[in-house]
């Protein structure tokens, strides 16, 4: 089935022109395009995140294994669930786009999501380095959306359909690029640091790739929603927030400004967990928690770095240091 028609059935429209292509799918796994639709009583334009498996996969880093390939087929399946079962319980402060369908096709493995069009919704602005309201939009949103999936001894079972552990990037799914890391501490340390996040008493649902770049802006008072569902899953709130800071300011407005960032994360998360009907003490010891957690969380993807892309401008002297804090947290417990 091709997009105009599936979009053509699912939001009853009379016509329906392929706008502009937003964006290609990493290693060419498909497309997300802007549509436009006539006469429709759903919307006038709708966004499609169109993935078809490619018959060469070319990664642009070299990471083109089976392995590799599989979990990102599973990412879309993933992604689907989320929209199917799992967006429409976020609280109005972790804003998500619509989803007017989903399609799979078994036989081809071609999966199509459609999805509300935020910049027409009103979320047309991008992250701005220099506006520091965008940031903390992020982090409100990503405190909003902790707080609303909040778990205590989740069950096995949980979360349904998604990842059991969310990101992209932890250990579990992550071996070949653990195999070529230098040997270190950091390296042997991996399994310890990875169990330490997956032992944690508070769970939750972590989005996984909450870069900034994932966040659409409104112009007018900086409201904030979220895209790319891909790597959701079960976690802690750190794993978001040590990614999304390493992914908004370079190491020097980081360093300047990481404890007050942290702070506001925490009170935000405070007082979100308090408006889903927790305690205070609840709260506070969800807080103390991953307050504990957040250089745990920051080495966990610092060891990704060093197997992915060692190179790569994410690992700094503020990264290794921050690293190297977790690794004596671990050699002191």
């Amino acid at each position: 089935m091709t997009p105009e028609i599936f979009i053509k059935r699912q939001c009853k429209a009379n016509t329906v022109k392929r706008h502009e292509v937003i964006q290609s799918l990493w290693s060419g796994y498909g497309e997300i395009a802007r549509y436009s639709l006539t006469e429709s009583p759903v919307a006038s334009f709708v966004i499609a995140k169109h993935c078809s498996i490619p018959l060469d996969v070319e990664h642009p880093r070299g990471w083109q294994s089976d392995h590799a390939h599989q979990r990102k087929v599973r990412s879309y399946a993933v992604e689907q669930a989320w929209y199917r079962s799992w967006a429409s319980r976020c609280h109005v402060s972790a804003r998500v786009a619509l989803c007017y369908g989903n399609f799979h096709d078994e036989q081809s493995g071609q999966r199509l999501i459609l999805l509300e069009d935020l910049d027409a919704a009103g979320y047309s602005n991008r992250y701005d380095v220099n506006n520091r309201d965008h940031l903390i939009s992020c982090i409100n949103w990503l405190a909003a959306f902790h707080a609303g999936f909040i778990h205590q001894d989740p069950p096995l079972d949980w979360p349904n359909g998604l990842w059991e552990k969310g990101t992209y990037w932890h250990l579990d799914t992550r071996q070949e690029e653990w195999t070529v890391m230098p040997e270190g501490e950091l390296k042997s340390s991996a399994s310890v640091l990875s169990k330490c996040l997956d032992q944690a008493r508070f769970k939750t649902m972590v989005h996984g790739d909450a870069k900034v770049a994932n966040f659409c802006f409104s112009f007018v008072d900086d409201q904030v929603a979220a895209v790319d569902f891909q790597y959701v899953g079960g976690g802690v709130g750190v794993q978001d927030l040590a990614y999304l800071l390493g992914s908004a300011l370079g190491e020097y407005e980081l360093e300047e400004n990481l404890s007050y960032l942290l702070d506001h994360y925490f009170a935000e998360l405070g007082r979100a967990l308090m408006a889903e009907g927790e305690s205070q003490s609840f709260a506070q010891e969800v807080i103390e928690e991953w307050q504990g957690l957040f250089v745990i969380a920051w080495a966990d993807f610092h060891r990704f770095i060093m197997g992915w892309a060692p190179t790569h401008k994410k690992n700094t002297p503020l990264s290794n240091r921050i690293t190297e804090q977790a690794l004596a947290q671990l050699r002191g417990s």
